[in-house]
């Protein structure tokens, strides 16, 4: 019998060896020069600027920029003649809305994802449904509120109550109502993102886990909390990292409904209030700063919860 020859493995050229990671990293320069531009350079840039008096007009006209304390010495209180009480007044208006848009948007997406999973027909139909309001933009959608919930008799709004025997309300032009009236629409339509992010971890989640669960309880509520829910885990966590960061970046419906008056100034259109209106942008650039680190707190207070949870779990 002939014996079989063992083929001689040569060593690939070096340069041959790393061709794949080469190719990787080509195409991933683009991106991190992108993202070291705009974010990195822009951060410090800004960071920079907070800790001085620079301003549009100091800009424009070439005066000399000095380094000061006062951007944040106005925040914090330091200094109680200058202190800054409407950066956190907006703050208290913007942590609002992240709890509701954070509770209302991930129940709607979940609540949805949930149905549409137990579809045996139609799954794609009622996902494409209800993910094209995503598609809207803000300006549009900032329209349908007004046309809803405008100071006039003749809003959807008004129509309906007058229909139901009550008076007309003022919706965007009371202190009462307006925040309210910025916050139905994004709280009902707000949701398709999350909504597939918890789809597709529903449909990934054993059946034989639900099946196996089934023989101990005919409760699906019980099977969903106790199976199903911890086994999504780490999208629950992901939405409400996302909505975090989207609540406190709010900006649109401020701005383009109500400019910020009645109530609804959020802290990102005080920011830009501060930047480009009043043109002192060194304390607006220290206002971004503090928004920026109290986001980071509050993710890291999410991730610190969610993994303990999960050590819980586990144990």
């Amino acid at each position: 019998m002939n014996q079989l020859e063992t083929p001689v493995i040569r060593s690939a050229p070096k340069k041959m060896k790393y061709r794949d990671e080469l190719k990787a990293y080509s195409l991933l320069g683009f991106p991190i020069a992108w993202w070291t531009l705009f974010f990195v350079v822009a951060f410090f840039t800004a960071l920079t600027f907070s800790f001085t008096n620079v301003s549009l007009r100091s800009l424009a006209t070439g005066s000399k920029i000095k380094f000061t304390l006062d951007n944040y010495k106005n925040l914090l209180a330091v200094n109680w003649k200058d202190f800054d009480q409407r950066y956190w007044d907006s703050l208290g208006i913007t942590i609002l809305w992240t709890v509701v848009m954070s509770i209302g948007n991930n129940l709607m997406g979940l609540l949805c994802a949930f149905l549409i999973s137990q579809l045996k027909r139609g799954n794609r139909f009622f996902l494409a449904l209800l993910f094209w309001p995503s598609l809207v933009s803000g300006v549009v959608g900032s329209d349908v509120t007004k046309l809803v919930f405008g100071s006039d008799n003749n809003s959807l709004a008004n129509t309906l109550l007058r229909f139901f025997g009550h008076e007309p309300i003022q919706w965007l032009t009371d202190d009462q109502t307006a925040m309210l009236a910025l916050m139905i629409m994004p709280f009902f339509f707000g949701f398709c993102t999350k909504m597939l992010i918890y789809y597709s971890s529903l449909i990934a989640v054993p059946k034989d886990y639900k099946e196996a669960a089934s023989l101990d309880t005919d409760s699906r509520f019980k099977i969903f909390t106790k199976i199903t829910l911890p086994l999504i885990q780490n999208a629950v966590v992901l939405n409400l990292l996302l909505s975090i960061i989207d609540g406190f970046k709010i900006l649109g419906p401020m701005q383009l409904v109500t400019k910020g008056g009645y109530g609804t100034e959020s802290t990102m259109l005080y920011i830009y209030n501060t930047a480009f209106e009043d043109g002192k942008f060194g304390r607006a650039c220290a206002y971004a700063t503090v928004l920026f680190v109290i986001i980071l707190v509050f993710t890291l207070i999410q991730q610190k919860l969610s993994t303990s949870k999960e050590v819980e779990d586990v144990e």
